[in-house]
């Protein structure tokens, strides 16, 4: 396990950025990897594990082209070799059925805030998942 490394995938690279600034703003000592579809994500997962290293956190939108969001985290959690990584749903959904989806993986789903201050107390929530 990488304890540093953060694999954001999302399809949005404003998305990306922000999230990138509000966890350096917070801690910056990640290194991250970004993916822009589901099955980029999985293709650098499985070479990671491949090698046994894993990232800290996956932190992962619904909404994606490719692959999306809920077929990726289905894939993970019902992978033995990568189900043990956290992941956090980072999404602009707000769409009821989403948190569930996210609840029956013990996922949490962090609706995307749009103020800065509120994106800052976000990161500090997924960097928690990485101590």
């Amino acid at each position: 396990m990488n304890p540093r490394l953060i694999l954001l995938v999302d399809d949005d690279p404003d998305d990306l950025m922000l999230i990138k600034e509000a966890i350096n703003s917070v801690d910056g000592k990640f290194d991250y990897q970004e993916a822009t579809d589901g099955r980029h994500a999985l293709n650098f997962l499985r070479a990671l594990d491949s090698v046994d290293k894993h990232p800290c956190l996956i932190v992962l939108d619904i909404n994606m082209p490719v692959l999306g969001g809920r077929d990726v985290l289905a894939i993970i959690k019902n992978d033995p070799g990568l189900k043990h990584i956290p992941v956090v749903v980072f999404s602009t959904s707000s769409n009821p059925a989403d948190a569930e989806y996210c609840r029956q993986f013990g996922v949490e789903l962090i609706t995307k805030p749009f103020d800065m201050s509120k994106l800052i107390e976000a990161a500090k929530r997924l960097i928690s998942y990485c101590a």
